[in-house]
C-alpha cells in the first residue's frame, strides 16, 4: 500500500491509503521523492480553480522510476527524473499550431490526473526527463517550475541593458530574477512585502529590493522617473496586476504571471494603454522549455536549492494549505515518504 493526499473539495484533503501503482503500456511508476507546493494548489484547495474532486493534486515533483510499462524503452528502472505534467491531446488546433500549452483538452497531473502528493506516482513516459546528476532530487522538484518561468521571461522579451522589475519575492519571483539576469537585463528590482523574501532576493541578486510602499521612489531614482523597461507580477495579486501599469515605461512590456481568483476582474484604462503603447501578456504553463529547464538547472547557473524553506509530511499538506498563513520564504515541498512523527 501507498499514501497519498487527496483533494475531495474546497478547503478538503485527506491522506489515505491506497494500492501500489502498476503502469499502463506507455507509462512509467515513479517514487516520488519531493514535490513542490504551487499556488495553483493554493487556489484549488480555496476553490478558486476548478478541478474535479477527488484527485491527488501536485504537479512540481521528481522522483526515481520504479518500474515502466511493456512499451517503454526510453527511461529505466532505477533512473532519476523530473516530470512535465502538461499532457496535451496533440490532436486540437493549439496542439497542431505548436501551442501545446494551450490545448483544448489538456490534462495536467496532479490538476486533472493523479499527480505528486502520493507515495507513487504513474506518468506517461513521454513527461519524464532524466534529472542532472548534479542536483538533487529535492531540487529536480522545481524544474517544472523553472520551465514555466522560462516562458515567462520569453513573453517579457528583456533584452541586453533593460531595467526589470519583478513583483513578488517567493520561488518564482526569485527565478524570475536569476532568467532575468541570465537575460542581459541591467538593473533588477523586486518588490516584496516580506523581509526574509527580500533578503533572498538580494542574495539571488536583486540590485534593488524594496517593500510595495518604497518601490515607487526606488524606481524613480534608478530610471530618473520614466519607468521600468519591463515589469513582471509574481504575486498573483489584483492589486500587483494592478500596479504593474504604473511602474512600465511607456513602449514598455508588462507580465501577468501570477496565478489569479479565475472569477475576478481588473479596471484598466484602455486610453494609457494604447496611449502609451504598452504591451500586456499572460504566461501559461511551460511550451518546449522543460528541457532549456533541465540544462539550466544541471548547470548550476539557476539556483535551486537555495529557494527551498520548507520540508513537509503528506499529513502537514492540510495546515499548510490553508488561507491565512504566513506565505513560506520560498518553496514549500512536500516529502511524501517522510513518515508522521
Amino acid at each position: 500500500m501507498i499514501r497519498r493526499a487527496v483533494f475531495l473539495g474546497a478547503g478538503q484533503i485527506a491522506v489515505e491509503e491506497a494500492p501500489e501503482l502498476v503502469p499502463a503500456p506507455h507509462q512509467v511508476i515513479v517514487e516520488v521523492a519531493a514535490c513542490g507546493i504551487c499556488g495553483t494548489d493554493r487556489a484549488i484547495f480555496r476553490g478558486d480553480y476548478p478541478v474535479r474532486a477527488p484527485i491527488v493534486l501536485g504537479h512540481e515533483y521528481a522522483g526515481t522510476v520504479i518500474a515502466t510499462g511493456s512499451d517503454v524503452d526510453t527511461v529505466g528502472v532505477g533512473e532519476a527524473v523530473c516530470i512535465d505534467p502538461n499532457v496535451t491531446c496533440r490532436q486540437c488546433t493549439f496542439c497542431r499550431r505548436g501551442l501545446g500549452h494551450l490545448c483544448e483538452d489538456l490534462t495536467p497531473l496532479g490538476i486533472a490526473l493523479s499527480g505528486g502528493f502520493a507515495e507513487q506516482s504513474a506518468i506517461p513516459a513521454t513527461h519524464v526527463y532524466r534529472v542532472p546528476e548534479s542536483l538533487t532530487l529535492e531540487a529536480a522538484a522545481l524544474i517544472e517550475p523553472l520551465a514555466c518561468s522560462l516562458r515567462g521571461l520569453q513573453q517579457a522579451q528583456v533584452e541586453q541593458g533593460d531595467t526589470v522589475v519583478i513583483l513578488g519575492a517567493g520561488a518564482i519571483g526569485c527565478l524570475l530574477l536569476q532568467l532575468s539576469t541570465l537575460s542581459g537585463s541591467a538593473i533588477n528590482i523586486v518588490a516584496e512585502p516580506e523581509l526574509e523574501r527580500r533578503t533572498r532576493a538580494r542574495q539571488l541578486g536583486a540590485d534593488h529590493v524594496a517593500d510595495i510602499g518604497e518601490l515607487d521612489a526606488v524606481l524613480d531614482e534608478v530610471t530618473g522617473g520614466v519607468g521600468a523597461d519591463v515589469v513582471i507580477e509574481a504575486s498573483g495579486t489584483l492589486e500587483g496586476a494592478r500596479r504593474t501599469l504604473d511602474l512600465v515605461r511607456r513602449g514598455g512590456r508588462v507580465v501577468w504571471f501570477g496565478v489569479y481568483p479565475e472569477r475576478e476582474c481588473l479596471e484598466i484604462r484602455p486610453y494609457l494603454v494604447n496611449e502609451n503603447e504598452i504591451t500586456i501578456c499572460g504566461s501559461f504553463n511551460n511550451p518546449f522549455t522543460h528541457q532549456a529547464a533541465v540544462a539550466l538547472a544541471g548547470s548550476g547557473r539557476i539556483k535551486l536549492d537555495q529557494l527551498i524553506s520548507d520540508r513537509i509530511r503528506l499529513d502537514q499538506l492540510h495546515a499548510f494549505l490553508e488561507p491565512g498563513g504566513k506565505p513560506p520564504a520560498g518553496k514549500a515541498i512536500v516529502l511524501p515518504h517522510v513518515r508522521d512523527e
